[in-house]
């Protein structure tokens, strides 16, 4: 992205400070060794093959099982087994996401109605769950959802910085990775992209659009990306990026050689849990923390109960 300072001329003070914290100017970017993808590769092989090989089918790892089963292997258990559901918190993520994608590849200069209706349009003539969530929505419910995002995309459009086309924006870009004959596949799909990487510099930018509170699992997730970047082109991104639209604020992480090798650790355990799970190998673990907050089974789990008590208690008043 260039650092013209035409580039800030017309800009809110929030679109501008946005701006500030995700373009990284081109000197301060890492030139990362040719052979990191292939050693990355090398690594999540060799130390996955014992359990890939006693898979009896493939194992598609997201961020949201990645998320679970190191968080609590029985929240990743109880999410496996519960039916996802669409609820309006969830469509109207889906639905905003969706406009901003309209509003990059789009032509003409839409509305926030406008583009927000396109969306709903859309994700309503699919064959899916969410189609069929806003299809049996009743009118109000479905103009309450629409009210919402096109409320969270004026905010959106009013604290980002207007995308340039020069800055090469992507959005739902998706990564998939294979290893051990297409056993374990890794796969993500990116919010929003800028940039570029120029041979072995890092260039790219990964930014996530964030509808609701801001949570450290956030941060995990976008390492994971940053993997999965570095795992297909080679080159990992310059920036991590979660812009909290109701805020209209940004956070952002650089990427570095020691936070891939932490987040190839996370990984690969991760994996190893998730093939032992599937194998039947393990009872699941049970490790309290902040995901009983969600957790369908929190109520059934003692120590999950606990923590619960716990943390209400002490944060109570």
């Amino acid at each position: 992205m260039s650092n013209s300072s035409g580039l800030v001329e017309g800009l809110t003070p929030a679109q501008k400070e946005t701006l500030d914290l995700i373009r990284v100017p081109q000197e301060d970017r890492t030139i990362f060794p040719s052979s990191l993808r292939a050693e990355l590769h090398h690594r999540l092989e060799k130390e996955t093959v014992e359990v890939a090989d006693a898979l009896p089918s493939d194992l598609w790892v997201a961020k949201r099982q990645l998320q679970a089963v190191n968080s609590c292997e029985l929240l990743y258990m109880a999410q496996k087994q519960e039916e996802f559901r669409y609820s309006v918190p969830t469509s109207r993520g889906q639905i905003f996401h969706k406009a901003v994608e309209l509003s990059v590849h789009l032509p003409s200069i839409l509305s926030p109605s406008e583009l927000v209706g396109h969306a709903f349009n859309s994700l309503s003539a699919r064959d899916d769950s969410l189609s069929h969530f806003l299809n049996e929505s009743d009118s109000v419910t479905a103009a309450e959802i629409r009210s919402e995002c096109v409320s969270l995309l004026t905010t959106f459009q009013e604290t980002f910085p207007p995308l340039r086309s020069a800055w090469r924006p992507t959005t739902e870009a998706s990564r998939r990775v294979s290893f051990h004959r297409d056993k374990i596949i890794l796969a993500g799909r990116f919010d929003l992209t800028l940039g570029m990487p120029t041979d072995r510099t890092a260039g790219r930018v990964i930014i996530e659009l964030k509808t609701g509170k801001p949570s450290i699992q956030h941060a995990d997730d976008l390492r994971y990306y940053a993997l999965l970047e570095t795992l297909v082109t080679g080159v990992p991104p310059v920036l991590l990026a979660s812009f909290y639209v109701d805020a209209g604020r940004v956070v952002t992480e650089n990427v570095d050689e020691v936070l891939l090798e932490s987040t190839l650790r996370r990984t690969i355990t991760g994996v190893k849990r998730l093939c032992s799970l599937r194998l039947e190998d393990v009872q699941p673990k049970k490790l309290p923390g902040p995901p009983c907050r969600w957790c369908p089974v929190s109520d059934e789990c003692a120590e999950g109960s606990d923590w619960l008590k716990e943390s209400t208690e002490t944060n109570g008043w």
